[in-house]
């Protein structure tokens, strides 16, 4: 816990110093403590974005960003004295509940960021994404050896640019740092909140109702945490400001809603708020055109270079959209095999193949345990929900998020159904229901207590998880100990022995036998299940092969004869 703690003190220290840089250079002159410390994160991960293209992201790079941050500091000192009196401000207004709530709250943050990431997908690819990124930066064809490779989210270059890989391997704890910051901003909007309050402020508060699934994704990278929890923002700015917004408000929104889609491309629906927003308030906001055009070019154009490097493809895995043409490209043959995974994880692995579009829906609706709950919960939320909105007097803006929401759920069900990938919707649209019937703060203290309390459970004590998953590797938590106090676990649960494997001239690491197909852990490079290289090469006859004799020359699939 407390070499993690001391991890977070640099990320705040760097997420300060680069919000106040971000906004100063796209000219926001006001701006919440706690969304700067998110704008410093999307302005990090653009820079090491752009020198992952060059070199890699090891001890070189953060003792640059340390010179950077001496630099800022000094700089920024008056800024950054302002900064803290607010948040230290802040903190001192709450009432003593919510004083304790928060502490106990960023204790248990602390712990479980402590133990071994509970998230099949951290032993699937995160770690070897990052490592990669550590080692390599970005690496040509690297989808070529695992297909999963080739998401190389943003989030992931953050926590790069955060796990000091010249120390040791368990600083993976990003996601543990935005929960606490996150959980500061939503206890505010409860602590300030009265009757005669904006009602919008209270149902942000209340996304921390879902503690207890959101400490799941602390102890690991995941991506889907930051949507989880800035979207929710996004929809409440978009509310309060849908018929009369600043520029100074959409730049916030405009850049949160771009850092959102770096992070994770399935959230490119809501730029579709960001449209609706330019049209009603065109007047007000044509004058700075040319600095949203900018940034948005700057971050696109890197999403497009980072896939074609990785991948081949410029939206990968999209393959319709193919202008270049690498030798690194991953065969359209393993594409269409990894999207035909990707759509099977969303039916629990069903082969749906052969069934009627209604056939389909009905097995999606009764997929077991937690797949099946929130896949009915969320086609609930969408049919009662406009009767909650047509009464509210936010009722446009909101009837529009809920047809994002709906569009959602059709885009993913010819990619991926999973719940994780709607679940945003599901939580504000559970939230608005919510507060139409529940305004009184103690019960919702009460309630958020609960939650918070339950979620410490899974920290100390072992429980079975056979009723909520039928994933073997996701049967249990790891549990904290005292040695945790000081010293975190390893950033992976895969206890496997790696051995070295040659197959027709592709050498790499394996875990053993008993991994699951996909698995890699915290192999060397280059790791991959040779399972998965089996499989490949006997149904598709292709085989991952170095470009060059330098691992950082990257990787190509060549056509092998069985």
């Amino acid at each position: 816990m407390l070499l993690i703690f001391l991890s977070w003190v640099y990320i705040f220290i760097t997420a300060k110093n680069f919000g106040i840089l971000f906004i100063k250079v796209f000219g926001i002159k006001n701006c919440n403590t706690i969304i700067n410390q998110i704008l410093g994160l999307f302005f990090y991960a653009l820079i090491t974005t752009i020198f992952a293209f060059f070199i890699r992201i090891h001890i070189e790079y953060y003792l640059f960003i340390l010179c950077l941050n001496i630099l800022l500091t000094y700089s920024f000192r008056k800024a950054i004295k302002v900064y803290l009196n607010s948040l230290l401000f802040s903190f001192k207004n709450f009432r003593i509940p919510y004083k304790i709530l928060y502490l106990f709250l960023l204790i248990i943050i602390l712990a479980q960021s402590s133990t071994k990431p509970y998230l099949i997908d951290n032993d699937t690819y995160y770690i070897q994404t990052i490592k990669w990124l550590n080692e390599f930066g970005y690496v040509k064809g690297l989808a070529n050896v695992h297909m999963f490779l080739g998401q190389n989210s943003s989030w992931h270059v953050l926590q790069a640019g955060f796990n000091f890989p010249f120390i040791d391997s368990f600083f993976n704890d990003l996601n543990g740092f935005l929960f606490t910051i996150f959980s500061f901003l939503a206890i505010k909007k409860l602590n300030d909140y009265n009757k005669k309050g904006n009602i919008q402020s209270f149902s942000l508060g209340l996304v921390l109702l879902f503690s207890l699934f959101f400490m799941q994704f602390v102890n690991a990278p995941s991506p889907d945490l930051i949507i989880f929890l800035i979207a929710p923002y996004i929809f409440y700015l978009f509310i309060i400001k849908y018929k009369n917004i600043t520029a100074n408000d959409f730049k916030i929104i405009f850049s949160l809603v771009l850092f959102l889609c770096f992070v994770k491309v399935t959230m490119a629906i809501l730029l579709v708020l960001i449209v609706i927003l330019f049209i009603k308030n065109f007047e007000v906001l044509k004058t700075k055109l040319k600095q949203y055009a900018l940034l948005s070019i700057s971050v696109f154009g890197l999403f497009v270079v980072k896939n074609a490097i990785i991948s081949g493809y410029l939206l990968y895995p999209i393959s319709q959209i193919d202008f270049v043409n690498f030798d690194w490209k991953v065969p359209k043959t393993l594409l269409d095999f990894y999207k035909l995974g990707t759509y099977l994880e969303g039916m629990s692995n069903i082969d749906v193949s052969q069934l009627s579009f209604f056939e389909k829906v009905k097995v999606w609706l009764t997929l077991p345990k937690l797949d099946g709950l929130f896949n009915k919960v969320f086609v609930l939320l969408l049919i009662i929900f406009p009767w909650f909105a047509y009464k509210n007097k936010y009722k446009s803006s909101l009837i529009a998020i809920y047809i994002l929401a709906i569009l959602q759920l059709a885009i993913l069900w010819f990619a991926s159904p999973q719940y994780r990938f709607f679940f945003v919707f599901v939580s504000f649209l559970a939230i608005q229901i919510f507060v139409t019937v529940i305004k009184n703060k103690k019960v919702v203290l009460f309630l958020m207590s609960l939650s918070i309390l339950l979620s410490a459970i899974p920290i100390v004590a072992n429980i079975n998880l056979n009723a909520f998953t039928n994933n073997n590797f996701a049967m249990k938590f790891d549990t904290f100990k005292i040695k945790n106090l000081f010293i975190p676990e390893e950033n992976t649960k895969t206890e496997a022995i790696f051995t070295k494997h040659n197959i027709d001239g592709f050498e790499f690491y394996s875990p053993s036998e008993d991994a699951f197909f996909w698995a890699t852990g915290n192999g060397k490079l280059p790791c991959v299940n040779k399972k998965q290289i089996d499989y490949i090469r006997y149904y598709y006859n292709y085989v991952p092969q170095m470009r060059t004799e330098n691992l950082k020359d990257g990787f190509k699939s060549i056509l092998v004869e069985k």
